[in-house]
């Protein structure tokens, strides 16, 4: 017991490292508690985690390498793997853990879109479309159409893109950041009346954000009937 508490507070001692931007010191502490204990889940996953943010990608997958995908922090594992193997270029192996991970994933809002959106930051699309559409569709309508308009959009399947933001527009009308993404979307996809029409809704119901966007909005029309 002693010797957990001892532990328990070193890595309290090293997250308040990391907190303050002391990636070495804090990876010395995980250090110190690995050279005493070198199976220590929460030390490898959390060294590797800061090993991962100073960017030193090979150290942080190795010190991964104890863990096994069958442990408690095996979920834990797979995520820092697959950012880990994105970064360093290696996007099929990303891509392989992505599709392992969204068949796993909890339903909590939460954890879906936070790896929902690194998977559409990351550029993979159609797994960030299989992970949002996990949200409850009455309950997070919002969310769910948003971030799967936006997937869709990446891929460049416009129609299916303009469909799950219409829903989403219709969850959040008060959503005006929206309408121009929309628009937009819409003049790419040949759709010019649908563009206007929401343009339009736009300027009576936020005329200064419509102000703002117009012009660049339209270089899509212009684009497209061009």
């Amino acid at each position: 017991m002693e010797e957990k508490n001892k532990h328990d507070n070193s890595l309290k001692s090293a997250f308040e490292e990391v907190k303050a931007g002391n990636f070495e010191k804090a990876i010395a502490i995980y250090d110190d508690i690995l050279g005493q204990n070198p199976d220590h889940p929460d030390a490898l996953v959390n060294k590797s985690i800061t090993l991962m943010g100073s960017k030193r990608f090979d150290e942080s997958l190795l010190c991964l390498s104890a863990i096994s995908y069958e442990s408690p922090h095996g979920f834990d594992k797979m995520l820092i793997e697959a950012n880990c193997f994105y970064n360093l270029g290696q996007t099929d192996e990303a891509e392989k853990l992505y599709n392992k991970i969204s068949n796993v994933l909890p339903i909590n809002k939460k954890v879906i879109l936070q790896i929902g959106s690194k998977c559409l930051e990351q550029g993979f699309f159609r797994i960030a479309i299989e992970i949002f559409s996990k949200l409850e569709d009455k309950q997070d309508k919002f969310e769910r159409n948003y971030y799967m308009g936006l997937s869709y959009k990446g891929l460049g399947e416009l129609t299916n893109s303009i469909r799950a933001f219409g829903r989403a527009l219709r969850a959040k009308p008060d959503f005006y950041q929206l309408y121009p993404l929309t628009a937009a979307t819409c003049f790419q996809n040949n759709m010019i009346d649908e563009g206007d029409k929401i343009m339009n809704i736009l300027k009576e119901e936020h005329s200064a954000l419509f102000q703002h966007v117009a012009g660049v909005v339209s270089s899509y029309r212009i684009s497209n009937e061009g």
